[in-house]
C-alpha cells in the first residue's frame, strides 16, 4: 500500500490480553467522545480507540475519500472495459488491458497523491492508531502511546508514523477491469480468418495498425492462416509484402455474430461453402455455394462448421438420428 510520511509517532509492542486503552483522543489528546475499532491483521485482537468529535470527523472523512476512490476506480475501469472493445479502431488485447488498468488507477492516484496535512494540534488526518502486526501497534500521537504503554506495562519506542493512503477496498477496480476488458474484447469482436495463398509472408494492418503476420499456406488445411479479433463496424484491411508494398487494400464491414474471411493475394483460388445434410433432413446430400465478388473479403454464415476441410461423411449419432446440416468452407485452385 502507498503511504505518506507524516510525523514522529511510537511503536508499542503488545503482550497479553485485557489491555487498558487511554480515555483521551488518540489523535489530539482531548477527551474522547467516540470510538473506532483497531483490529490486528489476523484478527487476534481488537482495541476500541477513542476520538473526540472533531477527530472522529476527519477519520470518517478519510474513510469516505478511500471509498470514493475505490468506487471511482471501479466505475471508470468497468466503463473503459466495456467501451474500448467497441472502438472503431481496435486495440490489441495487451494494450486494451494496459489502458483499462491505467484508467482504473487514476481515481486511486488522485486520492493517494492529493496533498493534505493534519490540522493544527492533530497527529493524523485519518486514523491515528493502527495495528502493523499481531503484536505491534503504531500510534501517531507519542503522548497517547506513552500513556497506553504505561497503563499496560508494555514496551514503547519512537517510530515514524505513516498515513496509509490506499486500502484493500480500493483495489478491485484495477484487478477486475483489465480482465473484463479482455473478456469483452473476445466476446464483442468477431473472428476474421486471414489466409495467405501467396509465396511470401504478409503483414496485416487494420486501420493503419499492425495486427499480425501471416505465413504462406497454399494447401487446404484447418490450421491455415491466422484468426484476428476485430471490432464490429467499418474498417480498412491492408496486406503488405516483405518490402512494405501494398498487396491488398480493402474497406470492409465487420458484422456482429458472423465469422469472416480475408484472403489477400488469392487470385487463381476459389472459395465455396460446402453443405451436407444428415438424418431426416430433406436437404440434398452435398451442395456447393461459391463465394463471389471482386473483394477478397467475405462474411460467412453464423453456423459455419469448419475451415478448409471436406464436409464429414456422417455427422454425430444425434445428428444422424434427428437430422441436421453441416456447412464448411473450402478452397482450391480455380479450374480453367
Amino acid at each position: 500500500m502507498e503511504e505518506s510520511a507524516r510525523r514522529a509517532g511510537a511503536l508499542v509492542r503488545l503482550a497479553g490480553s485485557g489491555l487498558i486503552v487511554p480515555p483521551s483522543c488518540a489523535c489530539c489528546g482531548e477527551p474522547a467522545a467516540r470510538s473506532e475499532p483497531v483490529r490486528s491483521p489476523g484478527r487476534r485482537y481488537e482495541l476500541i480507540v477513542g476520538y473526540c468529535e472533531d477527530c472522529s470527523g476527519h477519520v470518517g472523512g478519510e474513510r469516505a475519500r478511500k471509498l470514493a476512490g475505490g468506487m471511482g476506480s471501479m466505475l471508470l475501469g468497468l466503463g473503459l472495459a466495456f467501451a474500448l472493445p467497441l472502438s472503431p479502431k481496435p486495440l490489441p488485447p495487451v494494450a486494451l488491458a494496459a489502458l483499462t488498468l491505467l484508467g482504473a488507477l487514476v481515481p486511486i492516484g488522485v486520492v493517494a497523491l492529493w496533498p493534505r496535512r493534519p490540522g493544527r494540534g492533530h497527529a493524523a488526518e485519518g486514523p491515528a492508531v493502527r495495528a502493523v502486526s499481531e503484536d505491534q501497534l503504531l500510534a501517531a500521537n507519542d503522548r497517547w502511546a506513552a500513556e497506553f504503554a504505561r497503563s499496560n506495562d508494555l514496551q514503547r519506542e519512537r517510530a515514524t508514523f505513516r498515513e496509509s493512503r490506499i486500502s484493500l477496498g480500493m483495489l478491485p477496480g484495477p484487478v477486475l477491469a483489465p480482465l473484463l476488458a479482455v473478456l469483452a474484447f473476445g466476446t464483442t469482436s468477431p473472428v476474421v480468418r486471414v489466409l495467405n495463398l501467396s509465396d511470401e509472408r504478409l503483414r496485416i494492418e487494420v486501420d493503419g495498425t499492425h495486427v499480425g503476420d501471416v505465413d504462406p499456406s497454399s494447401v487446404e488445411s484447418p490450421a491455415a492462416g491466422v484468426e484476428l479479433r476485430i471490432s464490429v463496424g467499418r474498417h480498412e484491411l491492408v496486406a503488405r509484402g516483405p518490402a512494405g508494398q501494398v498487396i491488398e487494400r480493402t474497406p470492409v464491414t465487420i458484422q456482429s455474430g458472423r465469422t469472416h474471411l480475408f484472403a489477400p493475394a488469392s487470385t487463381g483460388y476459389c472459395f465455396w461453402l460446402e453443405t451436407s445434410g444428415y438424418g431426416r433432413t430433406q436437404a440434398p446430400a452435398i451442395t456447393r455455394e461459391p463465394l463471389e465478388g471482386t473483394s477478397r473479403f467475405w462474411s460467412l454464415p453464423e453456423n459455419l462448421g469448419g475451415w478448409f476441410l471436406p464436409a464429414p461423411a456422417a455427422a454425430l449419432a444425434e445428428a444422424r438420428l434427428t437430422g441436421g446440416v453441416v456447412t464448411v468452407l473450402r478452397q482450391a485452385p480455380c479450374e480453367p
